[in-house]
């Protein structure tokens, strides 16, 4: 079951003044005719859209460099909507063939290096993708009696932990197989939210020159460098946010002590679902220096929801929010793409773990305390 993240249908603005290339994609959706329209984005734009004539489409356009881009499908006409998608690599070399029955979700694209490279990767993951939606589906069907476990709740917790741990596997492989294709520079962004700056930039650097010093790779150079910040070893980043009675709370007032910062929200299942193996682990190790900081990404007007939350998990340790959502400063402090998150602080503030699971966590600090 996939963490929640942080994502919409865009890609990053890199194209401008580079030199352009024709391309082409002509796609057949069954025999689907208007009101239905198909849209193309990519560089964070609505790029255009075609009313369907017998399922058929055409796009034509210039492009600088293979481009991570999606098709969506509203089948009653009108606006755009993200529904029903398809993702895919615009790029010059060929005629990108988009085909399906009936949608663009069972769309197959081909036509092009990047998108057949990106079809292979697609098959490696087929069978993680789909224990993962069974896994989804365990999830959002439990009865509130198996929500009120906690030997329900950790059970999704570990295979979800197990499943992302066979998804890093294949996705390092992949990478290490195929160090001059782009979908291993996305392979490598699509799992770096839960690691360490320095295991994601000994993968990066596997990455072919070609790779590397493309538009994109450079980009994600960037971004390595701004998650070295809060990297194994570093101080933590300090804050200052209120608490659920108002009152500002800073980080580094916690000096002193081993602090678990865990991001989470209320409207996030797995960080729920996350909260009993923490709050075992606060219980046995609260009198021996250790303690819990929980930062909230709840949303504006959302203060009951996080109240009650806290309330009903019995989280018993110290709640901070500015209520801001994914727009909270602290989202580009810590670099989070995703939720839950977690950093463990040694005394003077050095992350010394992350990303440490309801297992994970009391070994760590049985660990730390000699138990």
């Amino acid at each position: 079951m996939k963490k929640l993240l942080l994502v919409f249908l865009i890609c990053l603005n890199i194209n401008a003044f580079a030199q352009t290339h024709n391309y082409t994609i002509q796609g057949k959706i069954g025999n689907l005719n208007q009101p239905a329209t198909v849209f193309l984005l990519y560089n964070d734009t609505i790029f255009n859209a075609s009313v369907l004539h017998d399922g058929a489409f055409t796009f034509e356009g210039t492009i600088a460099h293979p481009t991570q881009a999606y098709l969506t499908l509203n089948k009653k006409g009108g606006g755009f909507t993200a529904d029903n998608y398809v993702q895919f690599y615009v790029e010059a070399g060929g005629i990108i063939k988009v085909a399906s029955p009936d949608s663009l979700a069972k769309a197959k694209i081909t036509g092009t290096k990047t998108n057949d490279e990106y079809n292979s990767y697609k098959a490696l993951m087929v069978d993680i993708e789909r224990r993962d939606g069974e896994l989804e589906t365990k999830d959002t069907s439990a009865t509130e009696e198996q929500k009120r476990s906690p030997a329900f709740l950790k059970e999704l917790e570990m295979q979800n932990k197990a499943l992302e741990k066979e998804r890093r596997a294949l996705n390092m492989q992949y990478i290490t197989d195929h160090p001059g294709s782009l979908i291993s520079l996305d392979a490598l962004q699509s799992f770096a939210t839960f690691s360490d700056y320095n295991a994601i930039s000994a993968l990066y650097n596997k990455l072919s020159a070609e790779v590397k010093n493309s538009p994109q790779g450079k980009a994600y150079a960037q971004t390595l460098d701004n998650m070295s910040a809060v990297g194994l070893g570093k101080i933590a980043p300090d804050f200052e946010l209120p608490d659920t009675s108002a009152r500002p709370v800073k980080l580094s007032s916690f000096r002193g002590k081993y602090v678990l910062l865990d991001f989470w929200a209320s409207w996030c299942p797995v960080c729920r679902e996350s909260s009993p193996g923490v709050l075992k682990a606060y219980k046995q190790y609260k009198d021996k220096n250790f303690t819990v900081l929980s930062v909230s990404l709840d949303k504006p007007g959302d203060k009951k929801a996080w109240l009650n939350a806290i309330h009903h998990d019995g989280l018993l340790w110290t709640q901070v929010s500015d209520l801001k959502f994914w727009q909270s400063p602290l989202v580009n402090l810590y670099k989070l793409t995703a939720i839950p998150q977690n950093f463990l602080l040694d005394p003077d503030g050095k992350i010394i773990a992350r990303d440490l699971d309801s297992n994970e966590l009391p070994a760590k600090l049985a660990e730390i305390f000699k138990q």
